[in-house]
């Protein structure tokens, strides 16, 4: 049977919302990822001298900026998140003028600039000017006299001999992580979506291949003997001979195929999120049914008048989840997911 039956013309325009969704999701993930390398790509500004910029006494952060360094750095402060040390660190280095600067960088960097041989000739480094903290300022005093073995920096001369801002050596100057971040999320809802569209797309074809052009009719024509019952708000149709959920994806059973019903609570952090019911049936595959939403305050009255609504259309359904049922429905072949 086409897919395009008319009969699920609703159904199929609900299925294909997520399709169209998740394509402009996924031109929003290319589309941010194409900036984030152009913009990371860009060509950089000339590099100012590092020296002129302490110089001038003024607090000029996120210049990009470089140190012909002529000492192998000094490692004075890392810092420590729980039990693992942070992958960055604060360095000292001089360059042959004997001028003190403060790098910034990773233990990769650091030993890359290690295994140079710097103390015979300079080495340039580049990076992004970054204000020196006041926890920072404290460590370079106390670790710089302790290092020299003489009071040579104090509060009131640090900023002459080492300035206010330090070398970053790890932040790209066009900084992308906006767009990645960004173009990440978008990737993520376009697979929810995709998903959800795969999901829809599937039970619609399992349920066009079980039944019949005249049983489909006839499913349809008792849903619409039912329109008006209040069921029909959280979508869930039960008509005369079938139950059918469009909550989530199209569900179609008959009530003399139930063997097992019970309420579900799901829960995220603890905190509930919505209840619904969990249908056992013979072919045993488990359905979702009647989503209640956390915050519909007769959510417990319309799951049990459902679970009584279907009790009464079979009355060999076991009902709640217990060990009793759990007992007679192992019994039977092992339970599979629809």
């Amino acid at each position: 049977m086409n897919l395009n039956y008319q009969k699920f013309e609703k159904i199929i325009k609900k299925m294909n919302l997520f399709l169209y969704l998740s394509l402009i999701f996924l031109v929003l993930t290319i589309s941010l990822l194409i900036l984030g390398i152009k913009h990371a790509n860009q060509k950089l500004p000339q590099a100012l001298n590092m020296n002129n910029l302490i110089t001038s006494k003024e607090l000029k952060i996120n210049e990009y900026a470089y140190v012909d360094i002529n000492t192998t750095p000094y490692l004075f402060a890392s810092y420590t998140t729980g039990l693992k040390e942070e992958r960055n660190k604060f360095y000292f280095v001089m360059d042959q003028n004997d001028f003190l600067y403060i790098l910034y960088m990773s233990d990769k960097k650091y030993q890359s600039l290690s295994s140079q041989n710097i103390t015979e000739k300079t080495f340039r480094v580049f990076g992004i000017t970054k204000e020196i903290k006041n926890d920072i300022k404290k460590l370079a005093i106390n670790s710089y006299n302790s290092l020299m073995q003489n009071e040579y920096l104090t509060e009131d001369n640090f900023q002459d001999y080492v300035g206010l801002v330090y070398l970053d050596l790890e932040t790209n100057y066009y900084n992308s992580s906006f767009y990645y971040l960004g173009s990440f999320v978008f990737f993520i809802i376009f697979l929810v979506l995709l998903i959800n569209y795969l999901i829809n797309k599937k039970a619609l074809q399992q349920v066009i291949k079980k039944y019949s052009k005249i049983e489909l009719d006839k499913i349809f024509y008792e849903m619409e003997e039912v329109k008006n019952n209040p069921y029909t708000k959280m979508k869930l149709y039960l008509t005369k001979n079938y139950v059918v959920d469009l909550a989530n994806k199209l569900v179609i059973f008959k009530y003399e195929d139930i063997i097992w019903v019970y309420p579900y609570e799901y829960r995220y952090n603890g905190l509930l999120v919505n209840r619904n019911l969990k249908v056992v049936t013979k072919d045993k595959k488990i359905y979702d049914i009647c989503y209640t939403k956390y915050f519909n305050k007769d959510k417990n009255r319309i799951l049990e008048e459902v679970i009584q609504i279907l009790k009464k259309k079979n009355n060999k359904i076991l009902i709640g989840f217990n060990k009793e049922n759990q007992d007679m429905i192992k019994t039977k072949e092992k339970l599979k997911n629809n």
